[in-house]
Order: structure tokens, then sequence, then C-alpha cells
């Protein structure tokens, strides 16, 4: 009797646990694509694919996207989004960011317009390399 109790209380506290840091919705094959806004303590904003695992102490972005004057790019959208990977260091598309950098991690929709200039600078992207 006391063992399936223990089991039963171990169980539970589990589920508890794991339902506190794990959040279904990020899944890769549940529903739509995520792109994720990371803030940062300094000021920076990055948009793209999370990885985050809660027992780590930094979290991973990939296809990363950063805010870039909106004035300068020929686009119709009130935001301006640069791929990050063009620089003159030509960085891997994949950042490692320490914890106690970041302010905060939103998800953000498709639709917004941070959503939409993801996916104009992608339709930009594949249209110069199909050239």
């Amino acid at each position: 009797m006391r063992l399936a109790a223990a089991v039963i209380a171990g169980a539970v506290l589990g589920g508890v646990f794991f339902g506190a840091v794990f959040d279904p919705q990020a899944l890769p094959f549940v529903g739509t694509e995520r792109i994720y806004a990371v803030f940062l303590l300094d000021g920076q904003a990055y948009f793209g694919h999370l990885d985050d695992s809660p027992f780590s102490g930094t979290i991973v972005l990939r296809d990363i996207y950063y805010l870039n004057d909106a004035t300068k790019i020929t686009t119709d959208l009130p935001v301006g989004l640069v791929k990050r990977g063009g620089e003159l260091h030509q960085p891997t598309d994949v950042m490692y960011i320490r914890r106690d950098k970041v302010l905060a991690i939103e998800r953000i929709t498709l639709t917004s317009p941070v959503g939409q200039a993801i996916a104009t600078q992608r339709a930009l992207d594949r249209a110069t390399t199909a050239k």
C-alpha cells in the first residue's frame, strides 16, 4: 500500500514539474511554425526558432533575424529585419544566449509585422538565390 502511494505521489509530482517546464504547443509537430522574440538586457532583440532546454544555462536560437531601420528597406512593411549571417564575420545560423542575459522571451504570431517581415525577407532571399 505504501509503495503504491509513493508511486502515485511521484507520478503526480513529476507531472506537475514537467508541466511547469514543458510547453506542448512548442513541439515542432504541433500546429504551424513557431517564431520567438528574445529580448536581451542590453536592448537587443532577436527573432527565430527557439530551442530551450530548461536544465541548460543557455538558450539556442536558429534562423535568426534582428531589427533594422525600416526606412532603408524596400518593402511596405513597418518593420525592417535582417537575416543574421551576412555580417562581416559571417556567423553561422545558430546563437547560444546565456539565460542571465535574457530579459524576456515571447512567441510571436506569423501575422504580426515581425512575422510578415520574416516571411518577406525569406521570399526576397529565395528570389536572390534563385537568380
